[in-house]
């Protein structure tokens, strides 16, 4: 789940540009969220044909589930450096630091796809490449939260966090991975090739957006004549969330939730070819159709926040993530299983965007970078922990029990927190988006 964005393609500005620019910013025709949300979109193409292509690497190299899960540990890993990520996003400008990061990746999968068009590459080889392109990740996300609200009014964050989840789940779901399965078979450096043109066409893309409003709303350093340091602004993000009940709940909340996601999404590959016993071009193909939820989820967050209320909403939405997951780990048959996948997709979807739009919300611009890290580094940091456990369970076991205790978990969890979490929020501020 991580914490993270009508049909179109990178062309159609429709679904973007029904999201309006901040009041005052001088939008042109082609407004600035709607380039965001397209670099968004073509850089998401490339991360699908890599996120499909990167498991079956590693899975041509070993079929042992605990070594194909470090892939996914060494890719997710770097989140634990999340609040110096975030304290980095209030320091310089946000649309700088995401156009570097772009590039830097770019350069990362570039190097891989020749490692592996020369036959150098290895398990090791792969694994240290997803732990640079968790690190950009990781980075990235903190930065882009942190510069969503300087160009999106605040009663429109909901739906903005609900059009790049839906760009993502279109061009990397259900467009990039049933690619990147086709690709892999044609040349196994091509997928990485074609993710590594997908981050400079973002980064061109991100170029385009002008400077007014995009910067943090405290002057930058040079400006300021002092730099706060690094470790003053990490533990001011770990302060704000901490003296906030309900975000330090939230932050929790999700560190239980993506362990139990962590474990799943180490093993998807395997459930999928094992499990399933479908060929290894269908992987991409059955996690595109669980995406088809995810994009409806996109959509309905924001009526479905306003019809019941944003945390009524986002929890019933944890709820449904958890019964599907425990769906997935006891059918053994294919369609339904993709109609499970779908049905996670749509609730981690609902609850990923609502639950970031409300954070947005309430904290103030100048601190969202900071906030951000330290909140991301409570909420995501487990997942290289649920990797690990799922990937030991399913060796140990079989490969569907890691869902079915990560079903069981999620429910547990959406059980003993809904009450809470409403009282909490009955209490705040009419803020939320």
């Amino acid at each position: 789940m991580t914490d993270g964005a009508s049909s179109t393609t990178p062309g159609d500005r429709g679904v973007a540009d029904s999201v309006p620019d901040r009041p005052g910013d001088g939008a042109a025709p082609w407004s600035a969220f709607g380039r965001l949300w397209t670099a968004g979109a073509i850089s998401s193409l490339g991360d699908g044909i890599r996120l499909t292509a990167l498991p079956l690497v590693a899975v041509s190299l070993t079929d042992d589930p605990l070594l194909i899960s470090l892939v996914t540990v060494a890719n997710w890993s770097p989140l634990l450096l999340s609040p110096l990520a975030g304290a980095w996003a209030d320091l310089v400008d946000r649309r700088s630091l995401l156009i570097g990061i772009d590039i830097a990746r770019a350069v990362v999968v570039l190097l891989l796809a020749l490692s592996l068009a020369t036959g150098t590459a290895g398990l090791a080889i792969v694994c240290v490449a997803a732990a640079a392109m968790g690190l950009g990740e990781t980075v990235y996300v903190v930065a882009a939260q942190s510069f969503l609200p300087a160009v999106v009014d605040s009663s429109r964050l909901a739906a903005a966090n609900g059009r790049l989840h839906i760009a993502q789940l279109v061009f990397r779901d259900s467009a990039g991975q049933p690619l990147g399965s086709v690709v892999f078979v044609a040349a196994a450096a091509l997928p990485f090739l074609i993710d590594g043109v997908s981050f400079l066409l973002g980064a061109a893309l991100l170029a385009t957006i002008g400077r007014p409003g995009t910067t943090p709303s405290t002057a930058r350093p040079a400006e300021r004549g002092t730099t706060p340091r690094w470790r003053v602004l990490v533990a001011d993000g770990a302060r704000h969330v901490r003296s906030d009940r309900l975000l330090m709940s939230l932050a929790g909340m999700l560190g239980t939730l993506n362990f139990f996601m962590g474990a799943i999404g180490a093993l998807e590959v395997l459930y999928v070819v094992q499990w399933l016993g479908l060929p290894e071009g269908a992987f991409g193909v059955f996690l595109a159709v669980g995406a088809l939820g995810g994009i409806a989820g996109g959509l309905l967050n924001a009526p479905l926040s306003r019809a019941f209320g944003l945390f009524p909403a986002a929890l019933a939405a944890m709820g449904l993530v958890g019964a599907a997951t425990l769906a997935i780990g006891l059918v053994r048959q294919p369609l339904v299983a993709a109609a499970s996948f779908a049905a996670l997709f749509l609730g981690a979807a609902v609850y990923q965007s609502l639950t970031v739009s409300f954070r947005q919300a309430v904290t103030a611009p100048e601190k969202l970078g900071r906030v951000n890290g330290f909140y991301r580094l409570v909420g995501t940091g487990t997942i290289p922990l649920g990797a690990l456990a799922g990937g030991a369970v399913a060796k140990l076991m079989q490969v569907n029990i890691p869902f079915v205790a990560a079903g069981v978990g999620i429910l547990l969890l959406a059980a003993l927190t809904t009450r809470p979490v409403l009282r909490m929020a009955a209490q705040q501020p009419d803020t939320a988006p």
